[in-house]
């Protein structure tokens, strides 16, 4: 069968309008003001007519045509009504005229390929989730700018990545074309892990505080409820503080979007009810192993007791096990699922090796000013008081791209522009990166990322 695929459609009302319109009487009449014209999705079929959806609501029509599910139409409602006593008393509306404008081939609707398109096109509350996933990125927004703050766009596609030695990188080459007969040379870029390199640049270049809701990208990690390989991050600095600040930006941001979700400022998610009203617990990491994984300062501080520890624990660790695999292992085991159950939990002073991109403690300069937010046992964020020495971040760069390589990670040199910034004066500052479909999926009480993404990475 052929179609027209006309180009307009004569629709001039939503359908929850339309309803609003018709409501009562049951054997009511058009709008005075003319004909009444709607239009979207069939999604179901009744004995006497279809079942219409548009992004408003859903709409009973009374149509003696056989229509097909899927197919989007525009109907002419008569203003009339008819019940269906079969269907538990229920209303249908009477078409004047129904019009095929873009039909739907029944085997794709019904077929496994198309179960991303089946949820958005059937189930209303994914669209009002993500409907809400807006509002909340909107909240999210004037909550800086009523600050102050100023939004900024860096680039996602970049010469050099960051150096974290546990983050794999997309690579991709860029092919200039020939200008004025020479013949430039093909270059190797990446896709941003974070946007933390340029937003400090901008530091240096005199903005002060700046924040940014961007794509990022990471390769080679496991597809979970949660992770996708592209994912959105808020990342946000504040020139002139140090992380303590921010962990005050962090409690008070939750806190607000929570607000705009139930109004007693909890998070609902799974089985957890979390209380976010700042402020929060601040707990180091080293309470954090003697309080759930038994382990002392003493022995959390001595490589081979604490592996030794790990042993007897019953992990795979051996003698060439690094400090960070093993506290790894102990960590995401006995320790993160515990975090954040009842307040959340902002864990703080990690041990230097973790933290390349921070300054020392004044107090130890094995820990570091680093710290990570959790909430329902879920990671959050991760921020820094900010190293701005341009020698020591050489120098611990320097050291994560060792630690790439004998990983057998992929091979690339310190961003030496970003040591340039740095060489120019960077203010003492503050920032964070925070994963914004997490904390959708936290707000929303959804266990699975890719119900917080349109269209996440198994379903392209």
């Amino acid at each position: 069968m052929e179609f027209s695929y006309p180009a307009r459609t004569q629709r001039n009302c939503m359908i929850q309008k339309a309803l609003d319109l018709f409501q009562h009487p049951l054997n009511g009449s058009p709008e005075a003001s003319g004909p009444t014209w709607v239009a979207g999705r069939v999604i179901g079929i009744l004995d006497d007519g279809f079942v219409l959806q548009d992004e408003s609501a859903r709409i009973n029509i009374a149509h003696n045509e056989k229509m097909n599910v899927g197919d989007i139409v525009e109907v002419l409602l008569s203003g009339e009504k008819k019940v269906n006593e079969e269907l538990l008393a229920t209303i249908l509306f009477v078409a004047k005229e129904v019009k095929v404008l873009a039909p739907c081939v029944d085997e794709f609707f019904v077929g496994p390929s198309s179960e991303n398109y089946r949820k958005m096109m059937v189930d209303l509350s994914v669209k009002e989730k993500f409907l809400f996933r807006q509002k909340l990125l909107k909240g999210l927004r004037e909550f800086f700018w009523k600050q102050g703050f100023v939004e900024v766009e860096t680039p996602e596609l970049v010469r050099l990545p960051g150096m974290e030695p546990y983050l794999d990188v997309f690579e991709t080459v860029f092919h200039p074309i020939a200008h004025d007969g020479l013949a430039p040379k093909k270059e190797e870029m990446f896709l941003i892990t974070s946007p933390e390199y340029a937003m400090k640049k901008l530091l240096v270049g005199g903005y002060e505080n700046i924040f940014q809701v961007t794509k990022s990208f990471r390769n080679k990690e496991h597809l979970s409820s949660m992770h996708n390989p592209e994912f959105t991050i808020l990342e946000w600095y504040r020139a002139y503080s140090d992380y303590t600040k921010i962990m005050e930006d962090t409690e008070n941001l939750v806190y607000e979007l929570a607000l705009q979700t139930n109004e007693k400022g909890v998070i609902r998610y799974k089985d957890y009810v979390v209380d976010v009203k700042p402020p929060w617990t601040r707990m180091t990491v080293l309470e954090a192993f003697e309080r759930f994984a038994g382990i002392d300062k003493k022995t959390f501080e001595n490589e081979a007791e604490f592996k030794k520890v790990a042993q007897q624990k019953g992990y795979a660790v051996t003698d060439e096990t690094s400090f960070d695999d093993a506290f790894f292992l102990i960590f995401m085991n006995e320790i993160e699922p515990k975090l954040g159950v009842k307040k959340p939990v902002l864990l703080y002073e990690y041990p230097v090796s973790m933290a390349a991109l921070s300054k020392k403690c004044d107090h130890d300069s094995g820990y570091s000013e680093r710290f990570e937010t959790y909430i329902a046992g879920v990671e959050l964020s991760n921020g820094f008081t900010e190293l701005n020495d341009p020698v020591e971040q050489q120098t611990r760069l320097e050291h994560e791209h060792e630690e790439r390589l004998k990983m057998g990670k992929q091979d690339y040199p310190v961003d030496q522009s970003f040591i340039r910034a740095l060489q120019l004066g960077m203010p003492p500052s503050g920032g964070i990166a925070l994963g914004v479909d997490r904390l959708m999926m936290l707000l929303t009480n959804t266990p699975d990322i890719r119900q917080m993404i349109l269209f996440p990475h198994q379903e392209l």
